[in-house]
């Protein structure tokens, strides 16, 4: 009879066992959780920005005329030094030509009064010659020698005319813009094209004294102008405030970009490195006696995780977010948008989504 009743008791309790792990299995919830992630990846902070003019540059030429040489298009490379465009230059051509002639005829005069002066002299210290034919010989060396410098000052002069009809490449680089073509009378200082060098695109922005420590060197950055993203990273920070408005920071993108001209505004989202850990949901951080704390969610295998209670430090509120300070750990995961407080005897599992 005592035997009978310790089976009994034995399959009892199995029983109550069983219906135990029924009920535990029954405690598993399903909860909509976040991820906890890096704070360089979404702590951004946008600034204005200017892209810097020393990118591109406007040519035109110094004189008014006919274009008769412009064979470039817009997105063209071209090479420093290359000729770009030229105006029709056939009177500048027959006035060079006439005075290098003119040079050549009064050198070849300065060479026969040098010869005569040469004869005058030797004739004037022997006394076989008077004082007014040896002064007279000497004369018209000297002026034919100050010829030829003026001579030469005009096919300078005229050279330098010339050049103006010509535009020369500044840099490496391609046309960004072309606002003419061969055949059109152009005047003084109308633009004729815009260059761009071959150095990538920058942009400067100013960051204030609040931001300046929280930012840092080759940082990425994104950089948006009409609904177009370009990356870039830091590549200088002034060291001291000589501007007004904060500190001077020199951004890169990651390539040239021919749509961003000089002078362009432009948005930099830049990372701010505070003690931030990351943004989550406000109503998913909780107070009890005094403290803050989130359910974060412990022991995760084959998507099943527990929930524990975790004290946390808090900062700022943006939007229906709250800042974590301190008690989290980058890649944590928490029970987000949870305003229920739940305290288990035991700890509750949550499936992972």
């Amino acid at each position: 009879m005592n035997y009978k009743k310790i089976i009994f008791l034995s399959l009892l309790l199995l029983f109550m066992g069983a219906c135990t792990t029924l009920n535990n299995v029954n405690k598993q919830k399903t909860l909509s959780n976040i991820k906890i992630v890096p704070v360089k990846n979404e702590n951004y902070k946008s600034f204005h920005g200017i892209v810097k003019s020393e990118n591109t540059i406007d040519l035109s030429f110094q004189t008014e005329g006919r274009i008769d040489y412009l064979p470039y298009s817009k997105g063209d490379f071209i090479k420093k030094g290359q000729v770009l465009a030229r105006l029709n230059g056939v009177l500048y051509k027959i006035k060079k030509n006439e005075e290098q002639a003119r040079l050549q005829d009064t050198i070849i005069q300065c060479n026969k009064a040098k010869s005569y002066y040469k004869r005058m002299d030797i004739l004037h210290k022997e006394g076989a010659i008077s004082d007014n034919d040896w002064e007279e010989a000497y004369y018209n060396l000297k002026t034919t020698s100050e010829q030829i410098k003026i001579q030469k000052e005009k096919l300078n002069y005229l050279e330098e005319e010339i050049s103006y009809n010509i535009i020369i490449a500044p840099f490496d680089g391609f046309i960004a813009e072309k606002y003419t073509e061969a055949g059109q009378y152009i005047k003084i200082g109308e633009k004729v094209l815009t260059v761009m060098n071959t150095k990538k695109t920058q942009i400067d922005i100013m960051v204030n004294s609040d931001n300046i420590n929280k930012i840092k060197l080759n940082e990425n950055i994104i950089a948006k102008k009409n609904n177009k993203s370009y990356q870039g990273r830091i590549k200088r920070i002034s060291k001291t405030s000589r501007y007004e408005g904060g500190y001077l920071v020199n951004i890169e993108l990651d390539e040239l970009i021919p749509d961003l001209k000089d002078g362009m505004s432009i948005d930099v989202n830049v990372p701010i490195n505070d003690n931030k850990i990351a943004l989550i949901p406000l109503n998913s951080v909780f107070e009890m006696n005094n403290n803050k704390y989130v359910y974060k969610v412990i022991n995760i295998k084959n998507g099943i995780g527990e929930i524990q209670k975790e004290k946390v430090e808090t900062g700022n509120i943006e939007e229906n977010e709250i800042e974590i300070t301190k008690g989290l750990n980058t890649n944590d995961y928490i029970v987000a948008d949870e305003t229920e407080i739940i305290e288990p005897t035991e700890k509750i599992k949550v499936k992972i989504k």
